[in-house]
Protein backbone atom coordinates (compact mmCIF):
# COMPACT_ATOMS: atom_id res chain seq x y z
CA UNK A 1 0.00 0.00 0.00
CA UNK A 2 0.89 3.59 -0.65
CA UNK A 3 2.38 5.66 2.40
CA UNK A 4 0.94 8.73 3.19
CA UNK A 5 3.44 11.78 3.30
CA UNK A 6 0.86 13.20 5.36
CA UNK A 7 -1.32 11.41 7.40
CA UNK A 8 -3.00 14.54 9.18
CA UNK A 9 -3.21 16.80 6.23
CA UNK A 10 -6.13 15.64 3.56
CA UNK A 11 -5.02 18.30 1.07
CA UNK A 12 -1.44 16.29 1.24
CA UNK A 13 0.82 19.60 1.04
CA UNK A 14 -1.46 21.56 -0.90
CA UNK A 15 1.47 24.24 -1.79
CA UNK A 16 4.06 21.57 -2.64
CA UNK A 17 6.90 23.15 0.34
CA UNK A 18 7.21 19.79 1.87
CA UNK A 19 5.41 20.85 5.08
CA UNK A 20 2.48 19.17 5.90
CA UNK A 21 -0.76 21.20 6.75
CA UNK A 22 -1.11 20.61 10.57
CA UNK A 23 3.03 21.48 10.14
CA UNK A 24 2.59 24.99 7.67
CA UNK A 25 2.16 28.10 8.91
CA UNK A 26 0.64 29.01 5.47
CA UNK A 27 -0.84 25.87 4.13
CA UNK A 28 -1.91 27.28 0.72
CA UNK A 29 1.56 29.98 0.04
CA UNK A 30 4.76 27.64 -1.26
CA UNK A 31 6.86 30.06 0.15
CA UNK A 32 5.63 30.63 4.08
CA UNK A 33 4.90 34.69 3.95
CA UNK A 34 7.92 35.46 1.60
CA UNK A 35 7.98 39.03 3.00
CA UNK A 36 7.68 38.26 7.10
CA UNK A 37 5.07 40.55 7.44
CA UNK A 38 2.54 37.67 9.13
CA UNK A 39 0.46 37.29 6.04
CA UNK A 40 0.52 34.35 3.94
CA UNK A 41 0.30 34.87 0.37
CA UNK A 42 -3.53 34.25 -0.18
CA UNK A 43 -4.07 36.83 2.40
CA UNK A 44 -1.17 39.19 1.66
CA UNK A 45 -2.21 42.41 -1.00
CA UNK A 46 1.57 42.77 -1.54
CA UNK A 47 3.00 39.34 -0.94
CA UNK A 48 6.70 40.69 -1.56
CA UNK A 49 5.93 44.13 0.65
CA UNK A 50 6.87 43.32 3.83
CA UNK A 51 5.12 47.19 4.35
CA UNK A 52 2.03 46.35 2.16
CA UNK A 53 1.95 49.44 0.03
CA UNK A 54 2.91 52.40 2.62
CA UNK A 55 2.11 55.19 0.42
CA UNK A 56 -1.31 53.53 -0.65
CA UNK A 57 -1.01 54.23 -4.30
CA UNK A 58 -2.07 50.42 -4.90
CA UNK A 59 1.49 49.83 -5.91
CA UNK A 60 3.45 46.92 -4.13
CA UNK A 61 6.77 48.59 -2.57
CA UNK A 62 8.53 45.68 -4.36
CA UNK A 63 7.77 47.41 -7.88
CA UNK A 64 7.14 51.21 -6.43
CA UNK A 65 9.47 53.25 -8.03
CA UNK A 66 8.93 55.74 -4.69
CA UNK A 67 7.48 53.54 -1.77
CA UNK A 68 7.13 56.37 -0.21
CA UNK A 69 5.18 58.87 -2.10
CA UNK A 70 2.23 58.49 -3.66
CA UNK A 71 2.55 60.88 -6.04
CA UNK A 72 5.96 58.79 -7.14
CA UNK A 73 8.00 62.16 -7.46
CA UNK A 74 5.22 64.29 -9.10
CA UNK A 75 7.84 66.69 -10.43
CA UNK A 76 9.61 64.44 -12.35
CA UNK A 77 13.13 65.02 -10.82
CA UNK A 78 14.36 61.86 -10.07
CA UNK A 79 13.60 62.27 -6.31
CA UNK A 80 10.76 60.80 -4.23
CA UNK A 81 8.47 63.03 -2.04
CA UNK A 82 10.14 61.21 0.86
CA UNK A 83 13.71 62.53 -0.60
CA UNK A 84 13.05 65.76 -2.14
CA UNK A 85 13.34 69.36 -0.42
CA UNK A 86 11.30 70.30 -3.23
CA UNK A 87 8.75 67.58 -4.15
CA UNK A 88 6.60 70.30 -6.30
CA UNK A 89 9.95 71.94 -8.24
CA UNK A 90 11.26 70.34 -10.64
CA UNK A 91 14.35 72.26 -10.51
CA UNK A 92 14.83 71.96 -6.54
CA UNK A 93 15.16 75.86 -5.91
CA UNK A 94 17.24 76.45 -8.57
CA UNK A 95 18.02 80.08 -7.62
CA UNK A 96 19.43 78.46 -4.17
CA UNK A 97 17.18 81.04 -2.05
CA UNK A 98 15.73 78.64 0.11
CA UNK A 99 12.43 78.88 -1.59
CA UNK A 100 10.77 76.33 -3.43
CA UNK A 101 9.15 76.79 -6.28
CA UNK A 102 5.63 77.43 -5.35
CA UNK A 103 3.70 76.84 -8.78
CA UNK A 104 2.09 73.53 -8.70
CA UNK A 105 2.33 70.60 -11.51
CA UNK A 106 -0.86 69.28 -11.56
CA UNK A 107 -3.37 71.00 -9.29
CA UNK A 108 -6.64 69.03 -10.62
CA UNK A 109 -9.93 70.96 -8.58
CA UNK A 110 -8.22 74.14 -8.76
CA UNK A 111 -8.35 75.12 -5.37
CA UNK A 112 -4.75 76.55 -5.27
CA UNK A 113 -3.81 73.09 -3.04
CA UNK A 114 -1.06 71.13 -5.35
CA UNK A 115 -2.19 67.23 -6.16
CA UNK A 116 0.01 65.10 -3.60
CA UNK A 117 -0.83 67.24 -0.52
CA UNK A 118 -4.58 68.26 -1.03
CA UNK A 119 -6.85 65.76 0.87
CA UNK A 120 -9.30 66.03 -1.87
CA UNK A 121 -7.85 66.51 -5.16
CA UNK A 122 -10.86 66.60 -6.88
CA UNK A 123 -13.23 68.91 -4.68
CA UNK A 124 -12.39 72.21 -4.40
CA UNK A 125 -14.03 72.70 -1.03
CA UNK A 126 -12.18 70.21 0.27
CA UNK A 127 -14.26 68.27 2.14
CA UNK A 128 -16.57 71.26 3.18
CA UNK A 129 -18.53 69.66 5.54
CA UNK A 130 -15.44 68.29 7.56
CA UNK A 131 -16.88 64.86 7.76
CA UNK A 132 -13.77 63.14 5.84
CA UNK A 133 -15.35 62.40 2.47
CA UNK A 134 -14.20 64.95 -0.07
CA UNK A 135 -17.27 66.69 -1.40
CA UNK A 136 -16.39 64.71 -5.26
CA UNK A 137 -17.65 61.18 -3.70
CA UNK A 138 -20.11 62.47 -0.94
CA UNK A 139 -23.46 62.21 -1.49
CA UNK A 140 -24.50 64.96 0.98
CA UNK A 141 -21.41 67.23 0.35
CA UNK A 142 -23.27 69.68 2.89
CA UNK A 143 -24.08 67.33 5.30
CA UNK A 144 -21.72 65.85 7.63
CA UNK A 145 -24.12 63.22 9.41
CA UNK A 146 -24.46 62.66 5.39
CA UNK A 147 -28.42 61.47 5.85
CA UNK A 148 -28.65 60.47 9.08
CA UNK A 149 -32.27 59.37 8.88
CA UNK A 150 -31.86 57.69 5.36
CA UNK A 151 -34.82 59.59 3.74
CA UNK A 152 -32.89 60.53 1.15
CA UNK A 153 -33.09 64.14 1.99
CA UNK A 154 -29.29 65.97 2.90
CA UNK A 155 -29.29 67.87 5.92
CA UNK A 156 -30.40 71.57 5.75
CA UNK A 157 -27.26 74.07 6.08
CA UNK A 158 -26.95 77.95 6.06
CA UNK A 159 -24.36 79.04 3.87
CA UNK A 160 -23.01 82.45 3.96
CA UNK A 161 -21.09 83.74 1.42
CA UNK A 162 -19.38 87.38 1.14
CA UNK A 163 -18.35 88.15 -2.14
CA UNK A 164 -15.49 91.35 -2.65
CA UNK A 165 -13.71 92.80 -5.73
CA UNK A 166 -15.27 91.22 -8.96
CA UNK A 167 -15.99 92.81 -12.28
CA UNK A 168 -19.48 92.85 -12.85
CA UNK A 169 -18.57 90.95 -16.06
CA UNK A 170 -17.51 88.29 -14.35
CA UNK A 171 -20.28 87.82 -12.31
CA UNK A 172 -22.56 88.14 -15.84
CA UNK A 173 -20.26 85.72 -17.18
CA UNK A 174 -21.13 82.63 -15.21
CA UNK A 175 -24.56 84.18 -14.92
CA UNK A 176 -24.26 84.67 -11.32
CA UNK A 177 -27.69 86.47 -10.07
CA UNK A 178 -28.05 85.16 -6.95
CA UNK A 179 -25.89 87.45 -5.05
CA UNK A 180 -26.92 90.97 -3.64
CA UNK A 181 -25.13 93.69 -1.59
CA UNK A 182 -27.75 93.58 1.38
CA UNK A 183 -26.03 95.30 3.95
CA UNK A 184 -24.64 98.65 1.54
CA UNK A 185 -20.77 97.67 2.30
CA UNK A 186 -20.15 97.06 -1.48
CA UNK A 187 -19.96 93.46 -1.17
CA UNK A 188 -22.08 90.85 -2.37
CA UNK A 189 -23.37 88.76 0.56
CA UNK A 190 -26.81 86.18 0.46
CA UNK A 191 -27.56 83.46 2.61
CA UNK A 192 -28.67 80.28 0.99
CA UNK A 193 -30.50 77.43 3.16
CA UNK A 194 -32.11 74.90 0.76
CA UNK A 195 -29.25 72.46 0.28
CA UNK A 196 -30.06 71.03 -2.92
CA UNK A 197 -29.76 74.29 -4.23
CA UNK A 198 -26.68 75.25 -2.30
CA UNK A 199 -24.50 72.61 -3.66
CA UNK A 200 -25.25 73.81 -7.34
CA UNK A 201 -25.12 77.14 -6.62
CA UNK A 202 -21.73 76.79 -4.67
CA UNK A 203 -20.33 75.43 -8.08
CA UNK A 204 -21.39 78.44 -10.07
CA UNK A 205 -20.05 80.65 -7.55
CA UNK A 206 -16.79 79.10 -7.52
CA UNK A 207 -16.37 78.85 -10.86
CA UNK A 208 -17.18 82.61 -11.25
CA UNK A 209 -14.30 82.84 -8.74
CA UNK A 210 -11.90 81.30 -10.41
CA UNK A 211 -12.29 82.46 -13.58
CA UNK A 212 -12.10 86.04 -12.21
CA UNK A 213 -8.34 85.60 -12.35
CA UNK A 214 -8.17 86.19 -8.21
CA UNK A 215 -9.17 89.70 -8.19
CA UNK A 216 -11.64 89.47 -5.42
CA UNK A 217 -12.31 88.04 -2.33
CA UNK A 218 -14.56 85.44 -1.61
CA UNK A 219 -15.86 83.95 2.01
CA UNK A 220 -17.70 80.85 2.53
CA UNK A 221 -19.22 79.75 5.83
CA UNK A 222 -21.39 76.48 6.34
CA UNK A 223 -22.84 76.31 10.16
CA UNK A 224 -25.87 74.51 11.34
Amino acid sequence: ANLDPCPFDQDNDSDNDLLCGELDSCPFDRDNDADSDNLCFDQDLCPHDAQNDADSDNICGNVDTCPFDASNDIDSDMLCANLDTCPFDQNNDADSDMLCSDSCLLDTDSDGVCNGVDSCEYDFDNDMDSDSVCGDVDSCPLDNENDVDSDSVCENFAISIRACGFSVEAWDAMSIDILTDTDGDNCDDTLLLDSNLEAEVLARIQAAFASAGGDGTLEIVLSD
